[in-house]
C-alpha cells in the first residue's frame, strides 16, 4: 500500500460511526410513555365505571324507597317523584298504574314506608345499571291498621339520561 493509501485508509478508521445508543433510548422512551399512558387512560376508564357503579346504586336505592313509600294523603307527591326519576316505556306504565291505584289507596286509607336493606349491582356499565334491592315495606291500612312487613325483591334496570340515573325498568323477584 502506498502511504496515501495508508492515510485514506486510517483517516476512514477515525471518522466516527453513528451512534445507535441515542436512537435506542428514544425509542425506549417512546414506548415508555405510550405504556405509561395507556396505563392511565385505562386507569381513569375504571374510575370513571367506578363512579357510575356507585351513581346508579345510590339512585336505585332511593328510587325503591320512593317507589315503596306512599301515604293517602300525599299520593300526588309520592307518585310524582318516582314518574320525575323514570324513563320510556316504564314511565308511562307507571302513570298508568298510579292513577288506577290512587282511589284504593285513598279509601283504605293505606300508608306504606319503604326501607331498602340490601342493595348490589348485578351488571353496569356508564350507559346503563342493573341493581338488585331487597326492601321491605310497613303497611297499614283501615283493614290492618297494626303495621305488616311486605317484603319485596326486585330488580331495577336504570338508564343514564343527561347525567341522571333513571328507572327504565323494574322486575318483582
Amino acid at each position: 500500500m502506498t502511504d496515501t493509501a495508508i492515510a485514506t485508509a486510517t483517516d476512514q478508521e477515525a471518522e466516527p460511526r453513528p451512534r445507535r445508543k441515542p436512537l435506542l433510548v428514544l425509542a425506549l422512551v417512546v414506548v415508555v410513555l405510550g405504556a405509561v399512558g395507556y396505563l392511565g387512560w385505562q386507569l381513569r376508564q375504571e374510575h370513571a365505571a367506578a363512579q357510575a357503579r356507585a351513581g346508579a346504586l345510590e339512585a336505585a336505592r332511593t328510587y325503591a324507597t320512593d317507589l315503596s313509600t306512599y301515604d293517602f294523603n300525599s299520593l300526588d307527591r309520592n307518585f310524582a317523584a318516582v314518574t320525575a326519576n323514570s324513563h320510556g316505556q316504564f314511565a308511562e306504565q307507571y302513570r298508568q298504574i298510579s292513577a288506577g291505584l290512587t282511589e284504593l289507596i285513598k279509601q283504605n286509607r293505606a300508608v306504606s314506608q319503604g326501607s331498602v336493606l340490601s342493595a348490589g349491582i348485578v351488571e353496569s356499565d356508564q350507559a346503563r345499571a342493573v341493581v338488585a334491592l331487597f326492601v321491605d315495606q310497613q303497611i297499614t291500612n283501615v283493614n290492618t291498621p297494626q303495621p305488616r312487613i311486605d317484603r319485596n325483591r326486585m330488580q331495577m334496570t336504570l338508564v343514564q339520561v343527561d347525567d341522571r340515573w333513571l328507572i327504565d325498568d323494574i322486575k318483582l323477584l
